[in-house]
Parts: structure tokens; sequence; C-alpha cells
């Protein structure tokens, strides 16, 4: 029944009060006669499935009851007073009701106790399932039997034969829900244990029980096993009504209690099983396996609550965020078109940067730069969105138009964290890098607190200028990375940077040795002094501050591996090492300088580490020779 007719079914009430009231008077007196103060009232009401034998199959019941109990123990509630309420209610007579409105009609004719089925039309005849409820809640259920008969008086004596062992229970039953309304879950367990003595299959009293125990984890008695045998209890409930949504909420909070993930998440996808129909029951089990970190889970209930309720925003928005734990991305990012679609006004910032980030993780760059251009049109004052655009640019390959969005984005926001540095990153891969550094320079003058992280930008672009250097063996190539080295190193001095400073100045040298020995060219013996300082002055100091040594860059080849005599008798010889997956020739630093003729007088001191007119090491700068002196060959100016 739906949710209007459970409204006109109370309005009906009153109706059906008044019905009786004018009812035949020979009736009235058969009936004022009959019930005593303590009888209780059956609702057998049409039963669901097959139409005609859900019919026959109630009439019966209702029929043997009255025939085999006392009226002072127990009547069934009419057909006639039945169908006179589902008629004032807008129901056609021997409608078949759901449990829920079973339950709001046994209100309205204070029934005590509820019989309900399912008839199966069979090849050798039917099926009836029945079960024992009470009225107050469907799911305190006690289930009969299962017959399968093409005899409907059969089928009901075998139904109320049960239903009459079932009943025992109910008076052992409400004393122990009446203990443990008075906090004596101890009270509470003896009762139900009592009960089951006279009705073993009672899923009643498992049930009070359970609950019992799971009382007890609040009282003097939490000391107790509570959780195992609130476990054992709902076990034993679900082998004899596999969907009793009760028993599986139960052991759900036991299971939970006990932090056993698996048989949570088991109890509770049952639980939404045992009903499937319920909206809230199913929102609840979604945003448990969401938060239990098993959204995959969850999909197909969150895809069958759009399918149920086409066109409702709160459905396509549960869908849609399912789909985004579930990391799902390219269709979470269809679901939340399709939420939008529903819900206009649900297209705010946070939706924006929701799609934006999917697109982005679904490596669909291009899009989500497109998106984040709708909506840095929609909130123009927002340097977010420039930002998002400018990075997905970037992943895009879209560089001058990233570049361009990340500049707006910094007009908007000077101080936005990391911009200027994606900036300057993105100049040097334009091939720019001296704009780089010159960007880097300028954020740290701004805001010095960036001088570590922009020092260390600025290293990996040297690093990446080596080994383009390395790849392309142009001693040019090597040149600028020097400076870029430098500029690290002056914002803030590290391993790194030293290292890189001296090894591109060392490759320099080793790959102009040869020209320089020819040349008689002052300024090329100044600018190889150069070099040689900046690899004395930097390759130790890397080298000893550095956490590991730098041999992926400048490591001895095994033919160079020379014991330290053989290497004192032959510091001339020529040595290799592997830079960058390739070999160059290698020189100590004083084998360099043997190569290279010392300036006339009056050219700059050579630098420091220079042999001197013999041959001897000196200990600082070297003085220029005499013109007099024949060790070296003058060399003219340039």
């Amino acid at each position: 029944m739906k949710a209007p007719h459970r409204s006109a079914l109370v309005i009906a009430g009153f109706a059906a009060a008044l019905a009786a009231s004018i009812a035949p008077a020979s009736a009235r007196a058969q009936r004022n006669q009959g019930p005593g103060p303590d009888t209780k009232k059956a609702l057998v009401t049409a039963f669901r499935g097959d139409v005609e034998g859900g019919v026959k199959a109630a009439d019966e019941i209702r029929n043997r009851i009255q025939g085999e109990y006392s009226i002072k123990v127990l009547m069934p509630i009419s057909k006639k007073n039945i169908d006179a309420t589902l008629l004032q209610s807008g129901y056609k007579p021997d409608s078949a009701l759901s449990p829920n409105d079973i339950k709001e009609l046994a209100k309205l004719l204070s029934a005590d106790e509820v019989i309900d089925g399912v008839v199966t039309k069979t090849a050798s005849g039917y099926r009836v399932a029945t079960r024992m409820f009470l009225p107050r809640d469907p799911n305190l259920s006690q289930p009969l039997v299962t017959v399968e008969s093409n005899n409907f008086g059969d089928i009901a004596r075998q139904v109320v034969d049960e239903y009459d062992r079932a009943r025992k229970q109910i008076p052992d039953n409400q004393a122990c829900e009446n203990a443990i309304r008075a906090n004596a879950p101890s009270a509470a367990i003896l009762a139900a244990r009592k009960g089951l003595v006279s009705y073993p299959r009672s899923t009643l009293l498992r049930l009070c029980m359970a609950s019992a125990y799971a009382a007890a984890k609040t009282t003097a008695d939490s000391t107790g096993p509570w959780k195992d045998s609130v476990i054992a209890l709902t076990k034993s409930t679900l082998d004899l009504d596999k969907t009793n949504k009760i028993a599986l909420t139960l052991q759900y909070d036991a299971y939970t209690a006990r932090h056993d993930t698996a048989n949570a998440l088991d109890a509770l996808i049952g639980l939404m099983n045992a009903d499937p129909t319920n909206s809230t029951t199913r929102e609840q089990v979604i945003a448990t396996l969401v938060n239990m970190g098993k959204a995959d889970a969850a999909i197909p209930t969150a895809k069958q609550l759009v399918t149920d309720n086409p066109g409702d925003p709160a459905y396509a928005r549960t869908y849609w965020l399912v789909l985004r734990a579930a990391k799902h991305y390219k269709d979470a990012v269809a679901a939340g078109m399709a939420y939008v679609a529903a819900d206009s006004a649900a297209a705010d910032s946070g939706y924006f940067q929701r799609q934006i980030a999917d697109l982005a993780s679904d490596s669909s760059y291009a899009k989500a730069a497109e998106l984040a251009a709708v909506a840095a049109a929609k909130y123009p004052k927002s340097s977010t969105f420039y930002l998002l655009k400018g990075q997905n640019e970037r992943k895009a390959g879209q560089l001058p138009a990233a570049k361009a969005s990340l500049e707006r984005a910094l007009a908007i926001d000077p101080k936005l964290p990391g911009v200027s540095a994606l900036v300057a990153q993105l100049s040097f891969d334009q091939g720019a890098p001296d704009v780089a550094v010159k960007l880097l320079k300028a954020d740290v003058a701004s805001d010095p607190s960036n001088k570590e992280r922009d020092a260390q930008l600025i290293v990996s672009f040297a690093q990446k200028m080596y080994q383009a250097a390395a790849a392309s063996k142009s001693v040019e190539d090597y040149r600028k990375t020097i400076p870029i080295a430098q500029a690290s190193e002056e914002m803030n001095p590290s391993a790194a940077a030293k290292f890189f400073l001296a090894i591109s100045a060392f490759q320099v040298l080793a790959t102009t040795s040869t020209e320089l020995q020819k040349s008689k060219n002052c300024e090329e013996y100044k600018a190889a002094g150069e070099m040689l300082t900046l690899v004395s002055t930097n390759m130790q100091a890397a080298v000893r501050s550095a956490p590991r040594r730098p041999s992926r860059y400048w490591a001895p080849s095994r033919s160079s591996r020379r014991s330290s005599s053989n290497r004192s008798r032959n510091t001339a010889s020529s040595r290799h090492v592997t830079i960058v997956s390739h070999k160059v020739p290698r020189h100590s630093t004083g084998d360099l300088l043997a190569l290279t003729p010392p300036c006339p007088a009056g050219a700059a001191d050579a630098p420091a580490g220079r042999r001197d007119e013999r041959g001897s090491r000196t200990q600082g700068p070297v003085r220029p020779p005499r013109p007099d002196s024949h060790s070296a060959a003058p060399c003219s100016s340039p």
C-alpha cells in the first residue's frame, strides 16, 4: 500500500468504528456475549502473491482460528470489518497489503497479532509461506510454516497448528521486553531462556535475548562476552528467518564493536537485501560502505536508487559521490552532469572543483581545462579556477595557454602559493631557463621563505640541462648549465647545486682540453682557469655535504680503478668517467692545468692549485713566470 493510502487508513479508522456501532443488533449482541476482557485479536488479511489463492488461504485460516479457539482466548478480526476499513480507505475488499500497511490496519482494528503470508501457484497446487508478527513492528516476526497443497483447508490446519505453538512464546517475550525496559538485562535473558524451552523455534525470544545482551554493554554486565552472545543468537535467528532486519541490525552492531569488518559488511548487505524498497536503509548502507572503504560495493545500490527515483537530485547526488569515492572518475563525471541537470543550483564552485579533479584523475586534461574555463567565466574573481585551468593546460601540452592562465591567477592573487614557481617551470619548459630563474629570484625577493623551494627548482633545471648536454656532447650546452647552477647556489647553497656547477665546469674543461693545448689566447686560458676554480671549489664540498655519492653522474669506469701507487706514477695518464650513460675523457684537475700553458707577464694570476715553473704543486695563486722564463711558450694577445 502506498504512503497516501496509509493516511487514508488512519482516516478510515473512525469510519470503521462508526460502521461497527450501527451493525445489526443480533451481531452486536453475539459479539458482546463472546469475547472476554483478555481475548486476543488476530488479523489475517488476504495474502500476497496469487490473488485467488491469497484470498482463499486467508479466509480458511480465519475460519480455522474461529473454530479451534475459545472466543475468551482468541478471535479473528472478521473479514467484514477488514473489508469495511479497506473500503473507507479507498481500497477494494480482499486487497493484499504490504507488511507496513498491515501494521497500520492492525492499529486501526486493535489487533494483537498478525498472520501474514505469500501464496505462489504451483503445478500441483499452491505453496503458502506464512509468518506471525507483532503489530507494532513487522520485523518482530516469527516464521510459521511453508505448505504445498491444493487443499486450502489442509493448508489452514497446518498454519494454525504452528501458530498455536508459536503463541506460547508471547508471554515470556513480553516479560523479556519489560525487563529490558527496566534496565535489567539479566532478568530479560532468563525470561527468554524460559520461553525457548516451551518453543525452541522462537525467533522473537532470540531477538529479545540478543537485545538484552546488547543492552548489557552499558550496564554492570558489560564485562561479559555480550558481542559473542549477540552474534550467536542472531545467527540462529537468521537460520530460521534469513531476512529478519532486527537480527541483521544487532549482528552488524556486534561485528562492528568487535572490529570484524568483513562480517559487519556481510550483515549490512544482508540488511539492505532484506528490504530493497527502503530508500532510507539503502542510503545508510551506502554511507556505511563508503566509510568502510567499500565504495565499489555501494555502486549498484546507489545506481538502483537513481533508477527507482528518476529525476530526484538527492539520489543523483548520492550516486555521483559514491562513484567518486570508488574512483570511477569517468562515470563520476557523467553522473555529476546528470546531477546538475536535475538541480541547476547544484553547479556551484565545489561542483566544478570536483568535476575538474575527476577529469584530471582520468587524464582528460584538455576537458578539465575547458571546464575550468567555464568555471572561471562564472567566477571571474576566483584565482582557483585560473590556477586549475593553467595546471591542466600544462599537462595537456598547451604551454603558452597555461602560462597565460597562471599569470591571470597571479594577477588576481599575487600571493597564490606555488604559482610563481609553476610559471617559472613553464618558462623553462618553453626553453627559457634565464626567464625562469629571473621569475624565481623575484619570487624570493617578495617572500624570502620560498628560497629553499625555489633553489631546489633551479637545481632541477640545472640537472635537466646537464642531462641534455651529456646527450648532445656540446660544450656550449655544458656552459649554459653553469649560470643556472650558480643561481641556485647563490639563492640557497646546496650540495646538489655545487655538484652540477662543478661537473658542468669539469665537462667544459675536459671537452676543450685538446684545443686549449694548441691555443695561445690568454682569454681562453683565463676562462679555463675559472672553470678549474669552479671544479676545485665546488666538487669536494658537494661530495662532503651530499647525502650519498653522486655516482650517477660521475663514476669511474672499471678500467680506471687503479691502485693509488699506480695512480701516483701515472698522474698524466688518460682515464674515463661514466657520465649519464656515456663516457667522456677524464683528467684530474692537476692534469688539466698541466695541459694549460700559463699566460705571459701582466695576465691575471693563475687559479689556486696550479703547478709552479718547476712542476711542483703550489699553495695559493701561482705568480706569472718571469719574461725570461723558458718553461712555457709565450702566447699572443687575443
